[in-house]
């Protein structure tokens, strides 16, 4: 390894690194979740026609001083073509989202009428010009800015987009990654271990957080420890966006993963963090990016959520940042190395308040279960009291 670098230093390197995933046009039912690539603008005026608001009748102001009742000259539902012309003294029955008659300016809903047969009069004082109408442009001119670029795809944008026409949209390529575990004391889930093997847990691990991050897996193997394997799954991977590597990266002497990325790619920006879990973590910029992960489950999960999930973020133009909570009870631990801890979280008034779950080893991941998410400790202090205020990071 390299000399240890901060958490902050390696956030830092691996952001400033992030690749340019291009675009690609999808279906507009097909765009949930992914992120906008280029703005929608308004088609034409929105509303596109001066709008009804309310269910009721419309007339002229004009002619409520005159007539002591209206006449009904018709109904005007939505979605009707505007009659023309009003005949003097009389009213149109409207309904909500109907185009207003050009000579019409005004609107008084049902609760503010009483029907007599084919007239309607008014209460006094219900009658106000301009209201309840919605004018035309009033929201949006021609070519205005409805939703920015650089946004998830939700129900709203949905709207917005089918409003303007817009059926297919133009969406940034998601990132596309490799991943590869390693480890001759691998195997697979579906098979019975002997006493000197485990099962693959990593992969699945990392299956679901890169779904969940908006990522591409285009392609998953479990590489033996073996130097030339790994150099091969590199190479023919390196079209790539992302490798991510699990195991391998250590100091031992089966440990891989950083000579066959040298050969490949150079030496790594970064090789060691000053941190519990996950000292080894290794990553070199470039095309493709490539995370070096430990192998341990929890230095898998707590690196991945530290690193690799806001360098996902990041390329897809979003934000993935920490929050900060106030921990529940004292922590101590040996200082020289910040300090991942596992935490439950409950919120109480406008603070969130982080209960320590502490691990037995980087292993024991399954004692995580009960956590929401894990907070840092810097690498400075080795007490903790209650209250003290800690970033926080949450599980996918």
């Amino acid at each position: 390894m390299n000399p240890l670098i901060t958490p902050q230093a390696a956030e830092e390197i691996s952001l400033s690194n992030t690749p340019e995933l291009g675009e690609e046009s999808i279906p507009l039912e097909q765009a949930r979740g992914r992120i906008l690539a280029t703005p929608l603008l308004a088609d034409r005026p929105l509303p596109p026609y001066d709008r009804v608001m309310m269910d009721g009748i419309c007339c002229r102001e004009g002619d409520l001083e005159k007539y002591p009742t209206l006449a009904i000259a018709g109904d005007h539902p939505a979605g009707g073509t505007a009659p023309h012309t009003t005949p003097p003294g009389h009213c149109w029955e409207v309904m909500t989202g109907a185009c207003l008659p050009p000579d019409c300016d005004t609107v008084i809903p049902y609760e503010q009428v009483t029907r007599q047969d084919q007239h309607f009069s008014i209460e006094a004082g219900a009658a106000t010009r301009g209201r309840f109408i919605h004018r035309r442009g009033s929201d949006y001119g021609t070519g205005e800015v409805l939703v920015p670029a650089d946004l998830v795809i939700d129900s709203r944008i949905a709207a917005v987009a089918a409003t303007v026409g817009a059926t297919a949209l133009r969406v940034l390529r998601r990132p596309r990654v490799s991943l590869f575990t390693t480890g001759d004391e691998v195997v697979d889930p579906a098979l019975n271990p002997t006493d000197h093997e485990v099962r693959q847990s990593n992969a699945a691990a990392l299956h679901a957080a890169l779904s969940a991050a908006g990522a591409e897996l285009v392609y998953y193997q479990h590489l033996p420890d073996d130097p030339e394997a790994t150099l091969t799954a590199a190479e023919k991977h390196r079209n790539c966006d992302l490798l991510i590597f699990c195991g391998g990266i250590s100091k031992g002497k089966y440990d891989f993963v950083r000579p066959a990325m040298e050969q490949l790619f150079g030496a790594p920006a970064f090789h060691g963090i000053a941190q519990r879990p996950g000292k080894p973590l290794a990553f070199w910029g470039g095309t493709p990016s490539i995370f070096a992960l430990p192998g341990n489950p929890m230095s898998v999960q707590i690196t991945f959520h530290r690193y690799v999930l806001p360098f996902l973020k990041a390329a897809q133009k979003q934000r993935h940042s920490s929050q900060i909570v106030s921990l529940s009870s004292k922590v101590t631990f040996e200082p020289g190395l910040a300090y991942s801890l596992p935490v439950k979280t409950r919120q109480a008034g406008a603070c969130m308040i982080a209960e320590p779950l502490p691990l037995a080893n980087s292993g024991d991941f399954a004692s995580a279960i009960d956590s929401d998410g894990f907070i840092e400790l810097p690498a400075e202090e080795s007490s903790f009291p209650e209250d003290t205020l800690a970033s926080y990071w949450s599980w996918l």
